[in-house]
Formats: C-alpha cells, sequence, structure tokens
C-alpha cells in the first residue's frame, strides 16, 4: 500500500511537473510538443512503426512549416550508447537548437540497438532502455569501429548501403522540394498526407 501511494505521488508530481514545463513554453513551442507527442504516440508506439527517423524527421520539419509556418531544422548526424565504439547514422530535429527525436524510441531489434528517449526540446518524454549520445559528424572514437564493418565480408554491403542512404538524406536536409519529393514517392501509408492522418493531424 505504501509503494502505490509513493507511485501516485511521482505520477502525479511528474504531471504537475509537465503542466509547469508547457506553461512556460511559447505558442510555437506548444505546437511543436503537440504535433510530435502526436506523430510519436499514434505512427510510432502504437503504430509500431521503426527505423524511421528520416521519414518521420522530414515529415515534422515539413508539416511544421506547411502547415503551422514554423521553421526546425532537421539533423543528420550519428548516435552512439556506449554497449560498442561505433555510432549509427540517425536524424532527429532540432528547433533554436533543442532537440526532437520522435524515432529512437523503437528499434527494430532492441537486443542489438537498445531503445533511446523520446525527447521534444530538450526534455524527455519517455524514458528509453539507455541514454544515446548525438553527434553531427562521426566522433573519433568510432571511425575505427565503423572501417571494421566496412571491411568485414559479412557486414561490408550493409555498412555500404548504410553510408549511402545517410549521404543522401544529408543531401535534402536544406532542400524543400527535395524532402517533399521524398514523401511523395514513398509507398502508399507513408507520404505526407497519410502520416498526417495517422497521426490526427489537420492538413490545409
Amino acid at each position: 500500500m505504501g509503494q502505490a501511494r509513493q507511485r501516485k505521488r511521482m505520477a502525479q508530481q511528474f504531471e504537475v511537473l509537465g503542466r509547469e514545463w508547457l506553461l512556460s513554453l511559447s505558442s510555437e513551442e506548444r505546437v511543436i510538443v503537440d504535433t510530435a507527442t502526436r506523430i510519436h504516440r499514434h505512427i510510432v508506439m502504437e503504430g509500431g512503426m521503426w527505423g524511421g527517423c528520416y521519414h518521420l524527421s522530414f515529415f515534422l520539419k515539413r508539416y511544421l512549416k506547411k502547415e503551422k509556418n514554423i521553421e526546425v531544422d532537421v539533423l543528420v548526424g550519428w548516435v552512439g550508447e556506449g554497449s560498442w565504439d561505433g555510432v549509427a547514422s540517425h536524424a532527429w530535429v532540432e528547433f533554436n537548437g533543442r532537440k526532437i527525436d520522435i524515432a529512437l524510441s523503437r528499434t527494430e531489434n532492441p537486443d542489438i540497438l537498445p531503445t533511446g528517449a523520446f525527447i521534444v526540446l530538450d526534455r524527455v518524454l519517455l524514458e528509453g532502455m539507455t541514454q544515446y549520445r548525438y553527434y553531427p559528424e562521426i566522433p573519433e572514437h568510432a571511425k575505427e569501429a565503423l572501417i571494421q564493418l566496412a571491411l568485414l565480408p559479412e557486414t561490408s554491403e550493409q555498412s555500404r548501403l548504410a553510408h549511402a542512404r545517410h549521404r543522401q538524406m544529408l543531401s535534402m536536409v536544406d532542400d524543400e522540394e527535395a524532402i517533399d519529393e521524398y514523401l511523395r514517392q514513398v509507398p502508399a501509408g507513408m507520404n505526407y498526407h497519410e502520416l498526417a492522418r495517422l497521426a490526427g493531424l489537420t492538413v490545409g
């Protein structure tokens, strides 16, 4: 009974802190929180989407600009969590330098790539299995591990494709026309309008 009361108090404190945080935000920031939360809840958690970091980051960027006139930046970089020396390609969004990461809280195989946090404006809204560090460029400590993946016969092709994909996504971050074309060309269920529908977002 004591533990139940303690959990209830902790939940109430978290709710109060969440309300206080929301009230401290600007109107633009509240729109970002609402939009990112809807995408995360309906598409990632309920919809089961994994490995969608590029896709959802580009979608969030274009949705906020086209529907809400809010500018955010997509960063295509790298993340590492310390269980090995290497890093994985990853995309996230930033608003005035604060991180929004929708996709890392669900991974294809959590035993190999542990889940990370759902982060909005640098605030962790859902804890993951581990904490990731974010890098805009490959850090020095990870280069040798990535070279080994590129050289090993069993991982060389996967490594080549992953790096090619990374370069492709990186080339699009500041090109709105390229992002829109990318979001048009994806299979049904993943394009701009369908993602908005799944997330319960209005499109003008």
